[in-house]
């Protein structure tokens, strides 16, 4: 039996049904009914694949019963092969203008019958997987447009991603990310500074920025019916109406969204080290500058006590000149005293030197320091 292709045989002659059950019954399931009412009432019930169909019956005849079947919607498919004593060619235009497919005259040749039953079935089954073929090349093809538009989308957004200075702009550029493939829900930057929560339509609400900070404890990707939340450690959104009734789709945006996501949170990341590094340069910014201030007020006051040393010494000079002659000292006693303070007055001048030297590098610091914070 061919695939379990059924054929509906209609004659009121008993005879002519058996032999033509017997032709074919062996390739076919093959029932047989004897008026057109109970061809329509079989027809619908068991929905064969071929009628084979007498003309001259009682009561309605075959060409009233073939525009019947064509006038119902979902018989109208079904092929008929008219089963005629008659020849002629307006017979046969009758046949064709009630919607019949083929015609048979009688005495029926086996052989042919055979043949036109096999060939007819065969021509519909080619139609049918033809039809299928291009219904599947229509939806692979409708697929694939769609999911190009699905990515050129997506691009945009990543590209989006590279202009965004701050976590506002972030959380904006993934909401609108949502919003390009028709979805709703809420995103949450979690920031050094505490987290930013923004949702579809507008400021989220307490419930959802409550339940989208749990997210973070959660799995990377969770979908609960037509609800889908992916989490990343700064960067989780939840969304509300996945397209549940189209899974292929379906499955396509979950991808998308979970690229989306993780390239987010790549942003995040970049934000929050550039946030560090900025911090950090403010802060090593103001450390040198306090430190430039203490070595500058450093160097000026050893600069300052290099002037009063200096003065110092001239000083003792002076007032020892003077006590020479109020002492009354000998000369050889003068010369001896002299000789002990230039002693003493070489060694400070030659410890303020080597002292000047490291003065000198000081300085050249603390203008290599004042040089850096003008940059």
């Amino acid at each position: 039996m061919a695939d379990g292709q059924k054929i509906l045989v209609v004659d009121d002659d008993e005879l002519m049904r058996t032999m033509i059950g017997e032709a074919i019954g062996d390739s076919y399931h093959v029932t047989g009914v004897g008026n057109g009412e109970a061809c329509l009432d079989a027809a619908g019930s068991e929905q064969p694949d071929l009628v084979l169909l007498d003309v001259e019956m009682p009561g309605m005849d075959g060409y009233e019963t073939c525009r019947r079947l064509k006038g119902d919607f979902d018989l109208a498919a079904i092929p008929v092969i008219f089963i005629s004593a008659h020849d002629q060619i307006e017979a046969r235009l009758r046949g064709y203008e009630a919607g019949a497919d083929d015609y048979i005259v009688k005495p029926i040749d086996l052989r042919e019958l055979q043949a036109k039953v096999a060939g007819l079935l065969g021509r519909i089954s080619e139609k049918a997987q033809l039809k299928e073929m291009a219904s599947y090349a229509s939806r692979t093809a409708m697929t694939a447009m769609s999911s190009m538009s699905e990515v050129g989308a997506l691009l945009q957004v990543l590209q989006s991603f590279n202009s965004c200075i701050d976590y506002q702009a972030l959380a904006q550029t993934i909401l609108r990310g949502l919003a390009d493939y028709g979805l709703e829900g809420a995103v949450q930057v979690r920031t050094p500074d505490g987290p930013l929560t923004l949702a579809s339509r507008g400021e989220a609400s307490p419930l959802e920025a409550s339940v989208i900070g749990h997210m973070a404890g959660m799995d990377r990707i969770v979908q609960y019916r037509n609800r889908l939340s992916i989490t990343y450690p700064h960067v989780s959104m939840l969304v509300s109406n996945m397209p549940t009734e189209d899974v292929e789709r379906c499955g396509r945006l979950r991808d998308h969204l979970a690229v989306l996501i993780e390239s987010a949170e790549v942003r995040a990341n970049t934000l929050i080290a550039e946030a560090r590094t900025h911090q950090r340069g403010e802060r090593i910014a103001a450390s040198v500058q306090r430190i430039t201030a203490a070595l500058a007020e450093i160097d000026q006051d050893q600069r300052h006590t290099r002037v009063a040393t200096a003065m110092a010494i001239q000083d003792l000079t002076t007032k020892l000149e003077r006590a020479y002659v109020s002492l009354s000292l000998t000369e050889t006693q003068e010369e001896y005293i002299a000789a002990i303070c230039s002693e003493g007055v070489a060694k400070v001048l030659e410890a303020q030197m080597a002292e000047s030297s490291q003065q000198d590098k000081m300085t050249a610091v603390v203008h290599e320091l004042e040089s850096m914070l003008t940059l």
